[in-house]
């Protein structure tokens, strides 16, 4: 409904309802004075213009949302009396004619209309009340509604003719007979009273409300106005909730900072959220940061504003912070050993030595005895166990760098940060591997890693070729589980060498079409390979093979900040802000049945020897 148009309630009475035409008249306004939220607002009679009512909708309650709300329409509208009085054509649509029938009965009998007012004069009555006196008004629609509230407003024209009961006197021919029927309007002071109650407690008004009402002598069209005024008040008097858009948060906008100055230091594309900071210098920033604090920044210098925004409570060094850990976790990703994708990612929530248990095979399923009996197994384990250690350094970002806006020396130490964290974690993961002249760590059993015990290695020196690899598939795949007998079908498909057998791995799974059968290759392109260099200084022509689904290590981190994390406080020892990044990392052994170790070599007897 459009905010400036206005709604007041009449009444109407059917006796003027012609069936034969499907029209009824009434009285639409009176201009009687309507009680509102803090004046009176008055609708005099003379001003009211109805040039263009003719056609108006009459609607079901205002209802002009939907088309099947159209009851019918005015066909014409004159002012007598002082009273607006209209002629209504209602529909004869077949949804509709339960409600021309209940205003015919006078079952439906109030009106409400909808108006705007284009001019409005302001006024103080005697009782010092503020009135609003509709200068020029006009009518837009007209409404059938449960409750009317213009009290003065009655039926006009002539009343419903009805047909003589039989045997009535006998009516002279071609002679018009008017009966009216006024008992059913007639109502006892009980029944008025009652129902003058029950308005009101409909309306949401009290019982003081009604028996004040029924005092004055009140009608039951007096009440139902007074109840219409009620439920109008308790509206405009309902708190109004107003939701204001609070703009970008304190977090989504430093989100935003952050990535901007990342662009900005290392490259890249930014998001159209943070476009608009890519130019910004720190000491933009900072000012921004600070201003949005409430801080007042105007006419202070660069070192100073930096001051501030390190020493208050702005988020200017949660964005430096920020900036490295994006700049540090790309370079340490890059960095990372080949050895990592094959060692399994565990976490741990503190410092203690941690125990990683594995759970044996089930035996085989035994047969089900005649009389139903399934008899119980019990599992094997084994037991594992690693700890963490803290590894880290400091670099400091110099005042002079803060206040010249030079972020390379920052990008180059969260780059070289992210790369020397990476490094930490392949010699952690090299030496493990390779402890005890390439036997490995001590597992749970007591045995190294690569043993004769565990079946997982050849001490002769062999190259790769046909029937090296092929030897150590076969004692790969006899592998048993924890219990020692189950078969748990290990399938190699990774090789692991150093830089000087890169070549002769590479040759050994290429494709390539042999002249005779006796030359082919069965273990062509079916062998992933990986190259760890830091392998070179152990030996350089020792090789693993495994089945990448058992991992020999785990590669344990701090449960919430798995890999390298940065943090920075104010210098001490020097002028400008400390960044520290440090790896709480651990490497322990995990499984020995998916790697088989060819180890014995030396440069003497490199592969092909």
């Amino acid at each position: 409904m459009p905010s400036n148009l206005i709604l007041r309630a009449a009444s109407l009475a059917p006796t003027t309802y012609d069936p034969d035409t499907n029209t009824i008249e009434a009285v639409i306004s009176t201009g009687a004075d309507v009680q509102r939220a803090g004046y009176v607002e008055r609708l005099p009679i003379a001003n009211a213009d109805l040039s263009g009512i003719a056609g108006a909708p009459v609607l079901d309650a205002h209802n002009q949302g939907s088309t099947r709300a159209v009851l019918g329409v005015i066909e014409k509208a004159w002012k007598a009396a002082g009273e607006i009085r209209a002629r209504i054509k209602l529909s004869s649509r077949d949804d509709v004619a339960g409600l021309v029938r209940d205003i015919a009965d006078g079952i439906l009998r109030n009106l409400s209309i909808g108006y705007r007012v284009s001019k409005w004069a302001d006024s103080t009555n005697s009782k010092g009340q503020r009135v609003q006196t509709a200068l020029a008004w006009s009518i837009r629609e007209a409404s059938f509604v449960p409750i009317g509230a213009d009290a003065g407003a009655v039926t006009r024209g002539e009343p419903m003719k009805k047909k003589a009961k039989p045997g009535a006197n006998p009516t002279p021919e071609n002679e018009n007979v008017d009966v009216i029927d006024t008992t059913a309007n007639d109502n006892t002071v009980a029944e008025t009273r009652a129902e003058i109650r029950h308005i009101i407690q409909r309306a949401g008004g009290t019982s003081e409300q009604a028996d004040e009402l029924i005092d004055q002598d009140a009608t039951v069209e007096q009440a139902r106005a007074a109840a219409y005024e009620l439920m109008t008040a308790r509206t405009q008097s309902a708190p109004r909730v107003r939701v204001i858009n609070p703009g970008t948060s304190p977090e989504d906008n430093l989100e935003r900072r952050t990535e901007a100055l990342t662009v900005r230091v290392a490259g890249g594309k930014p998001s159209d959220q943070a476009r608009p900071f890519v130019a910004l210098s720190l000491v933009d920033h900072a000012r921004d940061m600070l201003e949005a604090r409430g801080e007042r920044v105007r006419g202070m210098t660069a070192e100073a504003i930096l001051t501030r925004a390190m020493h208050t409570v702005s988020d200017f060094p949660e964005l430096l912070t920020g900036t490295g850990a994006r700049l540090l976790k790309p370079a340490y990703e890059a960095a990372s050993s080949p050895l990592v994708a094959l060692a399994r990612k565990v976490t741990a929530s503190d410092f203690r030595t941690q125990a990683m248990l594995q759970l044996g095979e089930l035996p085989k399923l035994g047969k089900v005895t005649e009389s139903g009996e399934i008899k119980s197994v019990t599992r094997g384990e084994a037991k594992e166990t690693w700890a963490l250690d803290t590894y880290g350094s400091i670099f400091s970002l110099s005042r002079k760098a803060l206040i010249n806006d030079d972020l390379n020396a920052f990008a180059d130490f969260a780059t070289a940060a992210g790369q020397a964290a990476a490094n930490t974690v392949a010699d952690l993961l090299v030496s493990a591997l390779t402890q005890a002249s390439g036997a490995g760590p001590t597992m749970g059993d007591n045995v190294r890693l690569f043993h004769a015990d565990h079946g997982n290695i050849d001490a002769t020196g062999q190259a790769i070729d046909v029937e090296s690899v092929s030897a150590a598939r076969v004692a790969m795949m006899t592998q048993t589980g924890v219990d020692g007998s189950t078969l748990i079908n290990v399938r190699p498909d990774t090789f692991i060498v150093a830089p000087s057998n890169l070549t002769a791995a590479e040759q050994f799974v290429a494709a390539y079409q042999p002249v005779q059968f006796a030359d082919s290759n069965p273990f062509s392109q079916k062998l992933t390979i990986v190259c760890e260099p830091r392998l070179e200084a152990v030996d350089p022509f020792d090789w693993y093979i495994a089945d990448s689904r058992f991992p020999a290590l785990l590669l344990g981190g701090l449960a919430g900040a798995e890999g390298p994390q940065i943090a920075s406080r104010d210098g001490f020892e020097v002028l400008g802000r400390e960044f520290r990044v440090t790896l709480d990392v651990g490497v322990g052994p995990n499984e020995w049945r998916g790697w088989f170790y060819q180890g014995g070599h030396s440069e003497s007897n490199s592969a092909g020897s």
